[in-house]
């Protein structure tokens, strides 16, 4: 969740204004200009990781012939996780403003998973919320999201099928680039599709940028939203654990845990075995929702494995 350094410098002829990547295949993809034209695009260089969000500068070198990055522009953020392969952090998005937990009756929610989101939203400078899809059949949110709405945290109560609640969902992302998230099968390609009208215009788009059609699946988008703003669709994660550069900043990430662990005695506090701890002390007092505390203390104890493989 730091920025990223920038690539080469951009001395070629035919450079222009930055653009911004809203298509990440690979070393292929879409650009998106200022002006809402958009034109395919390769990657110059082997240590450039373009994702989806992303600003870049590039280069042109005949009419009609992909663009050529050369240099990503430095990013606000990063939405990044701890890979299956080896631990490593890899990202899944940049200049993120608005994460969305999307979560539904069924699959049973997992609220550890959402708030491994949540925290990673905190601590990248991101608004986070949860969208209750399927209302319509569903009924209200599950009793389980009341703390996150006692913390701050909008829960949406949405329906891709008729149109509720997609208005002010809409609204709350506003012109700023959102994400969905959340377990497969709560219909986020529904929700998707119900916010973004055209999507599956720009997935197609992909196909022919990337002559790789059978693999678009496997690509991040980012979708312009009527009025402004983007949305990013990404492939199915079954697992979600933040990367976190360090270990004590996963308090930052749960807002409560922050608030309280500002009164403890020591300031290096970990809030998980230490006397006089203001954090355990409002858990045991029931000032801190408990399932909430052990959801932080699990993440911390990732965090700490995942140091000790030297991530």
């Amino acid at each position: 969740m730091k920025p990223a350094p920038a690539g080469a410098a951009d001395s070629s002829k035919g450079a222009e204004a930055p653009a911004v990547v809203v298509a990440a295949h690979g070393r292929r993809g879409i650009l998106a200009r200022a002006d809402g034209s958009r034109l395919p695009y390769l990657i110059r260089g082997r240590q450039l990781r373009v994702v989806c969000g992303d600003r870049v500068r590039f280069t042109t070198a005949t009419p009609g012939a992909p663009a050529v990055i050369d240099r990503i522009e430095p990013r606000d953020n990063e939405l990044q996780r701890l890979s299956g392969h080896g631990g490593r952090p890899e990202t899944i998005a940049a200049n993120v403003t608005h994460l969305v937990v999307v979560m539904a009756a069924l699959p049973q929610p997992d609220l550890y998973l959402t708030d491994r989101y949540l925290c990673a939203a905190r601590l990248m400078g991101a608004a986070g919320a949860l969208a209750w899809n399927k209302a319509d059949v569903a009924g209200p949110p599950m009793a389980g999201l009341a703390p996150y709405e006692a913390l701050g945290c909008p829960v949406w109560p949405v329906s891709a099928a008729t149109g509720d609640g997609l208005p002010a969902l809409r609204a709350w992302i506003g012109a700023g680039t959102g994400i969905l998230v959340g377990q497969s099968g709560v219909g986020k390609s529904s929700l998707l599709n119900a916010l973004a009208p055209g999507a599956g215009a720009l997935t197609g788009e992909i196909s022919l940028a990337s002559d790789e059609g059978r693999h678009t699946t496997t690509a991040s988008v980012l979708h312009p939203l009527p009025g402004g703003g983007g949305l990013v669709d990404t492939p199915g994660v079954r697992d979600f654990v933040p990367a976190i550069p360090e270990r004590a900043a996963i308090s930052s990430g749960f807002v409560e845990v922050g608030e309280f662990g500002r009164q403890c005695r020591f300031t290096d506090c970990s809030h998980l075995r230490e006397d006089h701890c203001a954090v355990q002390e409002a858990v045991a007092a029931g000032r801190i929702d408990p399932r909430r505390y052990e959801s932080y203390r699990r993440l911390m104890n990732l965090a700490r494995q995942a140091a000790g493989r030297g991530y």
